[in-house]
């Protein structure tokens, strides 16, 4: 940010001036009934010069430093800028301050900053502390000035803002994951994810007619005198899918229109799912609400940070129907071997005409022979038996909104 074409003046009060301007409302109004005029214009004149001279010589500075890319809800975050003033005269009470949305809260602006010569420079730091989860533009702090008087406060902002993608808060937690192990296919675009996109060396044995000379052991021949070949055993990987139910009645979003608590816990939740498997499982896809989000094509490393990327972002999708994906997801289970499903238990979350897809969807999963887990948020702390979810999925967990966002999961 600099005091050029592509930044804007800010002014604003100090606590001073604030008390200066009332001085001179309360003085105009006895003004009206006493003769005070004389020290109405002493004040009108104390607050002119005061502006006037905060103007010209207003700080001609230089701010460079940037954001983190991501950080996590509730996370606080120190954000070192550097000043330089670039103007021809020395700056004076200088300090930085902050701007954002309600989302992001500002827990300390910059110190103050006495002097800084022409060309001179500094770092400052500032601490925020994101409080929900989203995807933000953010305008860099405001530079400014209450000298000489600490009436007023000139400053310069840049025009620019800033990404920030703010993740959800997620912790690691064990949770079974034995589903059937599957092969990959060779040729497949999802060995841009697995452990091991080669074979395994599994040691030599007797060349036989019709074996590719390519893996004829050379060593081998020359020790023994008759040809062996190496053998190979295929790589194998546990892929999993992650399931995220976004539907949340228009009632309670008539009612909370800002943030829904089991919805968040939900997404809370996933986030430490994916995270707490991702070291033992590669996770193929994840849905969230009616969007699917392939991952077949992306490294093991970078599907985490994709998935915590989308979880930054999701919405509440009401009555929206899983029907344009439900063949998708059919035909993709025959190659997974967890699916996790999340849902949200402030309805009946497997009645009615769309969440009804993710009990067809648990029923294609479980005929496909992949392990189903199902976790359900709920203040109701249990599930309604003619859901008969035990009969149908191989695990069933029940957590409570308030379990999952204040971080006191270590096992599900």
């Amino acid at each position: 940010m600099a005091s050029s074409s592509n930044a804007r003046l800010r002014l604003g009060l100090t606590e001073a001036g604030k008390v200066i301007l009332q001085g001179i409302g309360f003085v105009a109004l006895a003004a009206l009934v006493f003769p005070a005029f004389g020290i109405l214009s002493a004040l009108v004149w104390v607050a002119f010069v005061a502006f006037l001279a905060g103007f010209v010589l207003r700080p001609k500075v230089r701010l460079s430093g940037n954001l983190p890319d991501r950080v996590m809800a509730g996370q606080t975050v120190r954000v070192t800028y550097i000043v330089e003033n670039i103007g021809r005269f020395p700056a004076y009470n200088l300090w930085l301050k902050s701007a954002g949305p309600e989302a992001i809260e500002h827990v300390e602006d910059g110190q103050m900053i006495s002097r800084l010569r022409p060309g001179e420079t500094v770092e400052v730091s500032l601490a925020i502390r994101p409080r929900r989860r989203g995807h933000y533009r953010i305008e860099q702090p405001v530079c400014l000035s209450s000298f000489p008087f600490n009436l007023f406060s000139f400053g310069l902002s840049a025009q620019e803002k800033e990404n920030l993608i703010v993740l959800p808060a997620f912790s690691r937690f064990r949770i079974p994951t034995r589903g059937p192990i599957r092969q990959v296919h060779a040729g497949s675009t999802r060995l841009a994810g697995r452990m091991g996109s080669s074979p395994e060396y599994a040691g030599n044995r007797p060349f036989v007619p019709g074996d590719s000379l390519r893996r004829i052991d050379a060593r081998a021949w020359a020790r023994l005198s008759v040809p062996a070949t190496k053998e190979y055993h295929d790589d194998f990987d546990s892929y999993a899918a992650i399931v995220l139910d976004t539907g949340v009645p228009e009632a309670l979003l008539r009612s909370k229109p800002k943030e829904i608590k089991e919805l968040e816990a939900a997404v809370s939740l996933c986030a430490s799912l994916a995270f707490s498997i991702s070291n033992d499982s590669l996770i193929d896809m994840l849905v969230a609400g009616p969007d699917l989000h392939p991952l077949a094509d992306r490294p093991r490393k970078v599907r985490l940070e994709k998935i915590h990327e989308i979880l930054a972002g999701v919405e509440p999708s009401p009555g929206r129907s899983l029907e344009p994906i439900e063949q998708i997801l059919e035909n993709r289970f025959s190659e997974i071997s967890d699916v996790f499903f999340i849902v949200l238990g402030c309805k009946s979350a497997w009645g009615g005409p769309a969440p009804k897809a993710y009990g067809t969807l648990l029923d294609s999963a479980a005929r496909a022979g992949c392990r189903c887990t199902v976790l359900s948020v709920s203040g109701s702390g249990e599930i309604a038996p003619e859901q008969n979810l035990a009969s149908r999925a191989s695990y069933v967990r029940v957590l409570s909104p308030e379990e999952i966002l204040t971080g006191q999961m270590r096992f599900v």
